[in-house]
């Protein structure tokens, strides 16, 4: 139970935000899920300055296929701790990604599992991506899509979906922005328990940006805020 609990916290949490060229990005994330208190700390570095301009601060990265590598470290109400390391790699109209999660609960259960995905770019703005994790490969395999349309007046729309064949669910998410400071979303799956989420960001400054974000789940809805920087 607690390492799907875990698995919940850190699905909730955006790694993309704030404005202004910038090379890193740290974020620190606090998630309530029913009594229990996740914290996750944040950081990603790439390897050529992200611009922002003419694009959803959000999605900067995205939209200029910046490759990165990252490292996150979650502590799961003191009784658990886990860590991922990962990176992404954009070249030409191509895109991979690998990541490896490692999760440890106190009493000695652990695991580790290792994931990745291959991705083409089909336009600018548009990623179909097949993924997979190295525990029965073949059962695993899944795929993903992410478009982000402009709309003009600095709004935009991002949307997502995404099926995993392994656990036969779907899920999908669409983020508006008014501005390209400020967005709201929701998210939708079809998996055990999992009626709806809604998210919101906005960026206060240069260099801060806040989100927070709700999921309605049978018996254990959850509550995000967090906090990120870039330089």
């Amino acid at each position: 139970m607690k390492l799907r609990t875990i698995t919940l916290a850190l699905s909730l949490l955006s790694t993309s935000v704030l404005a202004q060229d910038y090379q890193i990005q740290a974020d620190i994330d606090y998630v309530k899920i029913d009594s229990s208190d996740t914290f996750v700390l944040n950081g990603t570095y790439y390897f050529d300055r992200v611009s922002t301009k003419n694009t959803a601060w959000a999605e900067a990265a995205f939209m200029g296929r910046k490759s990165n590598v990252n490292a996150s470290y979650v502590n799961f109400d003191g009784d658990a701790n886990g860590l991922n390391l990962g990176g992404e790699l954009f070249s030409n109209n191509f895109y991979g990604a690998l990541n490896m999660s490692y999760i440890d609960v106190d009493g000695g259960s652990s695991d580790t599992t290792f994931s990745g995905q291959f991705g083409y770019f089909f336009a600018d703005d548009w990623l179909v991506a097949i993924t997979g994790n190295e525990e029965n490969f073949s059962d695993t395999l899944g795929i993903r899509t992410k478009y982000i349309a402009t709309l003009g007046n600095d709004q935009f729309v991002n949307l997502e979906a995404s099926y995993d064949d392994g656990s036969d669910n779907f899920g999908a998410c669409a983020d508006y922005y008014w501005t390209a400071q400020s967005s709201i979303g929701i998210t939708l799956s079809d998996a055990d328990d999992f009626d709806f989420g809604v998210q919101a960001q906005h960026f206060f400054t240069p260099a801060v940006a806040l989100r927070v974000g709700y999921v309605a789940r049978d018996g254990d809805d959850a509550f995000t805020i967090g906090l990120s920087g870039r330089f």
